[in-house]
């Protein structure tokens, strides 16, 4: 439409609408249909990709329009060339106002006029372009436009127009992505849904002081403000002026009502617009959950309860919203009605004290948002109303209670316990509904210090899961196994089985738990996962023998004894048994480090390390039983395939960072990782193995140990280290990942010479 913005006509009903017209499916054939029926009303006069003296015209055109201009010479001269000149006699109607549409057009010479609702409302003149909008929008045409002289036209397909507009998007795709995630309006989604946003926006530079809407036409954009200034006016009366990075324009569209301000920009402006269109094609009829979410940032942050709920929970709970316009002095709650009857959100505007005009709740404030979630029947002891204009949010508090069949503290509960769940290994591909879905069914118990969580013999009934705290396992008349940590499950075995309990849970501490009973276990855990847990057990199970092993092969020497490849002649299941000798363990005064060892490994349950299954020992060896990995050092990956690419760089780093995680979570710290003691499995994941240099700390510890090539400057100058030097060693493997060699020292074999690399360097 000329040079003005999309959604900037200053008359009614361009892009902001007055009438809703019913949005066609803009498939190919249709585009095509439209496209040759607006053709066939001209007469062709030159055929594109033909020399043309009004390239310049063209391109003119394009440079003062907000949204062309972005184009690099280049990409307009192509479309120059892809343009066609036609004639038009005159009082011919170009295409009318609800058409699906087919061309864009540039005029060359003669006059048009603009036609809504059967009135003209705007004339054009040379150079102007109009018949964008639709095609931008994916709309029927808001507007007709009827020759009144005879007329020179250039036109491109809606076709070709389209691929305009994507290689424009293309090009700034990055900038607006980066940009966006700055902005308030969007800081409440996550980039997954940032970047759905993105695809869908244009960024605009409307022309100062020319309405980018006005009042009265239909909202079909939501806006949010770049750069520059915009205030929002009501019948001449300054209602707000619009800050950087805030949503303008979306009021009207939670409330499903005409335009009630002006929008009008000052100075240089840039603006991203979002057609209501593809947020509904984006989101359906939840599309403005997604609106409400971004304007209720502040409310959600002032609130205890809504604070701890996922983005699903409160898009549902703004899904069941009702989002309206008052006047001021409209009387929101009356005298004598229940404080819990609504929740109360005033999005624009305030709620005063009908009695005496005192302030209860401001904008983006929470009236009653306790009552929501701690049932009050008391009476309010006098009216609320708005001031001045406003757009209040209410939901009802019946309806609340009738659809989530719980209280807003309840689902802020569940809402934890989701993000929770998230953190246990066995639910870490769940998607979102299937951990809602487990959340629903998953119920908490708190255990004190000492009492059994479970009891071995006990018929098993529940599976758990450590909310909180720690549980220790015992056998037998009281044999300790292993120490249960937060996030770590278990009682899979008596229901998979259907066996009694083989072993005893015990609080260590107050704990809290997470349970299924056994017919919630069934339904959630599905085909793959009980083969997992299966494997599992098999792994973890502690009834097998020294005398039940059957030995294979030789797997490696360490320093105080052989691992060997084993099977069990009971289960039929491969395991490492690590042996060492007592007589050089005594030599080496190495009684203690092992136990360390032993401790840690017990206490450690993850994918991506080693898991011990027990210890064993006769009069001459200590033996570590533990889990069969199938594969090779990723000292010898590298070896065999030299540096890796980035994506492998980045697969293996992340993976050596969740181990380390887990370990840093239960206050553990490694101290030696390197490529020797990481083992590739055939799956092409990765276990940390030889916990041989692994420490529990509370903050710091001193011993200098490690090798030399990975040591952190800390623990060389053995001033005391934290957690920290592990991440050091991280980032000398990254570096060896990506460059052939390690950073410091890289070809001196002298510890002492390393040493001095690393500090000096």
């Amino acid at each position: 439409m000329g040079n003005k913005s999309l959604s900037q006509i200053k008359i009614d009903g361009y892009l902001e609408r007055k009438n809703n017209f019913s949005i066609p499916n803009l498939n190919p054939d249709k585009i095509k249909m439209a496209t040759n029926s607006e053709k066939n009303k001209m007469k062709l006069i030159q055929e594109g990709n033909q020399q043309n003296k009004d390239a310049s015209l063209i391109d003119g055109c394009f440079s003062k329009h907000f949204f062309l201009n972005s184009l690099d010479r280049k990409v307009k001269q192509d479309i120059i060339k892809e343009m066609s000149l036609f004639s038009a006699r005159a009082n011919l109607d170009l295409f009318k106002q609800g058409d699906t549409p087919g061309l864009f057009y540039v005029l060359k010479e003669g006059t048009c006029d603009v036609i809504i609702n059967g009135q003209k409302k705007e004339t054009l003149q040379k150079g102007s372009c109009f018949g964008e909008p639709a095609i931008i929008y994916g709309m029927s045409r808001e507007y007709g436009v009827k020759t009144t002289s005879e007329c020179q036209i250039w036109v491109l397909e809606c076709e070709s127009f389209i691929n305009l507009i994507e290689s424009i998007l293309n090009s700034t795709h990055q900038d607006t992505f980066l940009n966006i995630g700055k902005l308030q309006a969007f800081s409440v989604l996550s980039n997954k849904e940032k970047a759905k946003i993105v695809n869908n926006i244009y960024k605009e530079s409307p022309p100062s002081n020319k309405a980018i809407y006005e009042k009265g036409l239909v909202s079909s954009c939501i806006y949010v403000l770049r750069d520059g200034s915009v205030t929002l006016k009501k019948d001449g009366n300054v209602m707000k002026n619009i800050s950087k990075g805030e949503c303008f324009g979306a009021l009207e569209v939670l409330a499903n009502s005409n335009r009630i301000t002006d929008a009008i920009p000052s100075g240089r402006t840039v603006i991203y617009s979002i057609p209501v269109f593809w947020l509904k094609s984006l989101y359906g009829d939840n599309y403005r959950s997604v609106v409400a979410l971004a304007l209720l940032k502040s409310a959600i942050s002032n609130n205890l309860a809504l604070k701890k709920l996922n983005l699903n929970f409160m898009a549902e709970i703004f899904n069941r919203f009702t989002f309206k316009y008052y006047e001021k002095e409209t009387e929101i709650i009356r005298k004598g009605e229940p404080k819990n009857n609504l929740f109360v959100i005033p999005i624009e505007g305030e709620l005063v004290d009908s009695s005496n005009n005192r302030t209860v709740c401001p904008r983006n404030n929470i009236l009653f948002g306790k009552e929501i979630f701690e049932e009050d029947t008391s009476k309010t002891t006098s009216g609320i109303k708005c001031k001045p204009y406003s757009l209040i949010a209410t939901l009802k508090y019946s309806d609340f209670k009738q659809h989530f069949k719980c209280s807003l503290k309840e689902l802020g509960e569940k809402a934890n316990s989701i993000e929770q769940l998230r953190k246990v290994n066995l639910f870490k591909n769940f998607t979102d509904q299937k951990l809602e879905d487990l959340s629903r069914k998953i119920k908490i118990e708190k255990i004190p210090n000492g009492k059994n969580v479970i009891t071995q013999g006990e018929q098993g009934t529940r599976f758990y899961i450590v909310k909180k705290g720690f549980v220790d396992i015992f056998v037998g008349n009281h044999k300790y196994i292993r120490t249960m940590n937060e996030n770590e499950y278990l009682g899979e075995r008596a229901l998979f089985f259907k066996e009694p309990r083989s072993a005893t849970a015990t609080a260590k501490g107050d704990v809290e738990v997470y349970y299924l009973e056994k017919q919630d276990f069934e339904t959630v855990i599905e085909k793959n996962l009980k083969e997992y847990l299966k494997d599992r057990l098999y792994l973890q199970d502690n009834t097998v023998k020294l005398e039940d092993l059957e030995y294979y092969l030789e797997l490696g020497v360490g320093a105080f004894g052989n691992v060997c490849l084993v099977k069990s002649a009971k289960n039929k299941f491969f395991y490492a048994i690590k042996q060492l000798s007592c007589k050089q363990i005594l030599n080496n005064n190495s009684c203690a480090n092992i136990d360390l060892e032993k401790s840690i490994l017990l206490k450690i349950d993850h994918p991506f390390i080693v898991k011990l299954v027990k210890t064993l020992k006769d009069k001459d060896y200590v033996f570590f039983l533990m889990d069969y990995i199938k594969g090779k050092e990723l000292f010898d990956v590298l070896r065999d395939i030299g540096m890796l690419n980035k994506f492998q760089a980045q697969f293996y780093s992340a993976s050596i960072m969740l181990a380390v995680q887990y370990l840093h979570e239960r206050k553990i710290v490694y101290r030696d990782i390197k490529p020797e003691n990481i083992m590739v499995v055939t799956n092409g994941f990765i276990k940390l193995i030889d916990f041989g240099t692994a420490k529990s700390i509370k903050d710091r510890t001193n011993t200098i140990i490690g090798t030399p090539d990975y040591m952190a400057p800390e623990v060389i100058m053995g001033k005391g280290y934290s957690f920290q030097v592990d991440f050091w060693s991280i980032a000398i493997m990254m570096y060896e990942f990506l460059c052939g060699s390690t950073p410091f020292g890289d070809g001196l074999e002298e510890p002492m010479d390393i040493y001095m690399a690393v500090i000096n360097e």
